[in-house]
């Protein structure tokens, strides 16, 4: 049963979102989002569940001197009511180190109402060091329960 719960909520958050990565429409991209753990901490009136996943970034325009691909490791923790099939809140939170050697955090909140989900630079070194961007994402392509494509603008 706790496998069942994992996968579905596996497939809600994938669904949603894919990752974060970045909003307003001057720069694009699409993020390849790899589920790679789930944990789930149960409790009375609801879980937490804990999801891990490995992004790769692919920017079509990114602003000048950020490379136009990244990694990401991403974290994303979901709040379940008990006895509801879809999730109260979703955030997450992405750490890169780019191809240059820079290093960023992105912070992220999915509305689960929509799936579209808006973050931002929460900080950053080099070239990301003190750079607003407050982007938005959604999954574009669900290739199965623990793969996903997504766009992101800002």
């Amino acid at each position: 049963m706790k496998n069942h719960i994992n996968g579905i909520l596996t497939m809600i958050i994938l669904a949603a979102t894919g990752s974060v990565a970045l909003a307003d429409g001057h720069y694009n991209g699409q993020g390849f989002s790899s589920t790679v753990s789930s944990t789930t901490i149960e409790g009375k009136s609801g879980s937490i569940v804990h999801v891990v996943a490995e992004d790769f970034w692919q920017y079509q325009k990114a602003p000048e001197g950020w490379p136009t691909v990244a990694m990401a490791t991403c974290h994303y923790t979901i709040m379940m009511a008990a006895g509801e099939q879809s999730p109260s809140s979703i955030n997450g939170i992405c750490e890169s180190v780019d191809p240059d050697g820079d290093a960023s955090v992105w912070t992220a909140a999915i509305d689960t109402s929509t799936g579209i989900g808006t973050g931002s630079l929460a900080s950053g070194t080099g070239k990301y060091k003190g750079v607003k961007a407050l982007p938005t994402f959604q999954t574009t392509f669900q290739i199965d329960a623990t793969h996903s494509v997504y766009d992101f603008k800002w």
